[in-house]
């Protein structure tokens, strides 16, 4: 009963997402096709590291989470241009290491903020 209410609340969450959620570009386990794309589940899972930005003093730059960015927006560019083809492992590896960056971004910007301010 509990997971099914997770299950539930997943889903809203994932449904506020901007993804495309074609089934040939999500990850499937067991059996269970993840509502995102690989690249965008990639990217949740590189939010992960956020708590982690803001609890350990150590200040990244940002430039750094500009360049982590780079890899994701080539993998995406090069395959719309059909340039090549990505997979699911490269997109789900491009999106954690783009939602690092993202996250290396939004601290580094609001710890400058805060030291404007204080």
């Amino acid at each position: 009963m509990i997971a099914d209410q997770i299950v539930i609340k997943l889903k809203v969450l994932t449904d506020i997402v901007p993804c495309h959620r074609m089934k040939s570009r999500s990850l499937t386990i067991k059996g269970h096709t993840l509502p995102l794309c690989a690249r965008c589940t990639g990217i949740l899972l590189g939010y992960l590291f956020f708590p982690l930005l803001l609890i350990v003093p150590i200040n990244q730059p940002l430039w750094l989470g500009i360049v982590l960015n780079l890899p994701m927006v080539l993998d995406g560019w090069t395959q719309k241009r059909k340039l090549r083809l990505s997979n699911n492992p490269l997109r789900l590896t491009t999106g954690i290491v783009s939602g690092l960056g993202q996250s290396i971004i939004i601290v580094s910007i609001s710890q400058g903020i805060i030291s404007l301010v204080l």
